[in-house]
């Protein structure tokens, strides 16, 4: 399959209009929609559905796109890492983070590996537990910060310090930032975490609203913790969020702790326990020491 048309579909994918692809990816319309066309015969499905007024993905051209942007980036990082070694490096860890463990200490630690370590080249990625996992077991990635536990057993995890949670909503004329009891915490129009990027701590909050007799309102799923800030910015509802994010909420909302929480966030580094990569060792070396 040939990469320039994955790339001119992705492009595409995200502009949806044939005239600002064509301009981004620097190649006339007429080339462009001809190697649409080609991709679309080489795969026997239309990938966008098209109209005088729009253009659009069709659903198989929306999971196409996932799988697309998953094989450009598995080869840019193999471009990377044949380029990091012909310049000396010795080693490349590839090293995968969530958005809480990249607001948290992973960062500190990561750099005091590099510090360490000059000879491996350190790449970093962010990526949500589901896919970390999955990026483990394939060889994909070389380290994951996430959060257990987790489904395979031919992962290693070693356990970091877990996370609290508080309540964030957009800021009231009269203020009230009075700690929140956590069956209250549970009657409130909530925006929580996507089931599928965090199963367990979806169905955990279920669970303990079952337990309370309480019908649970989730208002809004946010596909990521930030977007829950966001969603409460806008006074959609009240979000749930690990403690890392206290400092990124914006200056209309409050952050409010909550008493009795028994919702935590497990952290942990983790790695493919059938691994051939000897920076790997080097790296759980150094968080034994540091974390």
């Amino acid at each position: 399959m040939d990469t320039k048309r994955l790339r001119l579909f992705v492009i595409l994918a995200e502009d949806l209009h044939f005239g600002r692809a064509a301009k981004r990816a620097g190649v006339a319309q007429s080339v462009l929609s001809v190697h649409i066309k080609r991709l679309e015969d080489e795969l026997g499905l239309d990938l966008f559905a098209r109209s005088k007024r729009e253009v659009r993905l069709t659903p198989s051209g929306g999971h196409f796109l996932y799988e697309a942007r998953a094989i450009l980036d598995r080869i840019e990082r193999g471009r990377r890492a044949a380029s990091s070694l012909a310049q000396g490096k010795t080693q490349v860890l590839r090293i995968a983070m969530t958005t809480v463990a990249m607001l948290g200490g992973a960062p500190k630690w990561v750099g005091g590996f590099r510090d360490a370590h000059p000879q491996v080249d350190t790449q970093l990625l962010e990526l949500g537990t589901v896919d970390q996992e999955l990026a483990l077991a394939e060889g994909q990635i070389d380290i994951g910060f996430l959060h257990p536990p987790l489904d395979r057993e031919d992962i290693q995890v070693h356990t970091l310090k877990p996370s609290g949670f508080f309540a964030s909503r957009r800021q009231t004329e009269v203020p009230n930032e009075r700690p929140l009891a956590w069956d209250a915490a549970l009657k409130e129009p909530l925006v929580f975490y996507g089931r599928r990027r965090a199963p367990r701590l979806y169905d955990a909050i279920i669970s303990s609203a079952v337990n309370h007799g309480i019908t649970i309102r989730i208002v809004a799923e946010a596909p990521s913790f930030l977007s829950a800030v966001s969603a409460a910015s806008a006074g959609i509802g009240t979000a749930l969020l690990p403690e890392e994010l206290k400092l990124r909420i914006p200056d209309n909302c409050v952050a409010i702790s909550i008493k009795d929480c028994p919702l935590s966030l497990e952290n942990a580094v983790a790695y493919r326990a059938s691994h051939s990569n000897p920076a790997v060792e080097w790296f759980m070396r150094h968080m034994r020491h540091v974390a």
